[in-house]
């Protein structure tokens, strides 16, 4: 009996070793795990979905797209959606004036290498009027700016982000905002303050004329 149970128990362990996690005796088991792998597949596809069905996504469709993405100012106020894939610092409209769009609605999508994670450098003096705000989303953090909220630094543990922001009647004077997103080797173990410093300059000479982006340089 002690063979027999010692033979049975080491095919079972080959079968598992060599066939992986669906090889087990039992068809009916073998048909469970697998629909509990298909399950987690799907609630896993449905995150991503979720995440995926921003602003940029439900309104890119209705206006002519740029290198970058697509603005478009009327009635209505400022839209605008914009698509990068390096390390880029972005800027509100009319950074230079320190006066943004009333009524805007606005998402920068980030999209970089799977091998880097992003780090936040946000503009210690950001000024946001009230009604305004800016909101950082990744697929695990969800981090949102109002008003005099002190902005912080930090490692977002990503390689892909949506920075989304809206105003309702506007800014008045000084009221603007920067924000570096640096692409970071996981390799790389430098400190977030490090990498913020090496940007700080080139952040805050802010953009090209009324441009809302700047692709950092190396």
């Amino acid at each position: 009996n002690y063979r027999h149970h010692s033979h049975t128990f080491h095919k079972q362990w080959y079968q598992r070793r060599v066939r992986g996690p669906f090889a087990i005796a039992s068809p009916v088991r073998a048909t469970m795990n697998m629909l509990r792998f298909c399950g987690s597949l799907a609630v896993l596809v449905a995150v991503i979905a979720a995440v995926a069905n921003t602003y940029c996504e439900k309104r890119s469709t209705q206006y002519e797209r740029s290198t970058h993405g697509w603005d478009k100012c009327d009635e209505n106020g400022l839209a605008c959606c914009y698509y990068f894939n390096g390390s880029v610092i972005l800027y509100s409209h009319n950074y230079h004036n320190g006066t943004y769009n009333p009524n805007t609605h606005c998402e920068y999508i980030i999209d970089i290498d799977w091998d880097c994670n992003l780090v936040m450098c946000v503009e210690i003096d950001m000024s946001l009027a009230q009604g305004s705000g800016v909101m950082i989303k990744t697929m695990d953090t969800s981090i949102t700016y109002k008003g005099t909220k002190t902005p912080f630094n930090a490692n977002l543990n990503d390689n892909s982000a949506s920075v989304m922001f809206t105003s309702e009647d506007g800014g008045g004077e000084d009221n603007k905002w920067s924000m570096g997103m640096v692409c970071v080797p996981k390799t790389d173990y430098r400190s977030v303050c490090e990498i913020c410093e090496d940007i700080a300059d080139q952040q805050l000479a802010g953009p090209e004329g009324d441009e809302v982006f700047k692709f950092i340089e190396d």
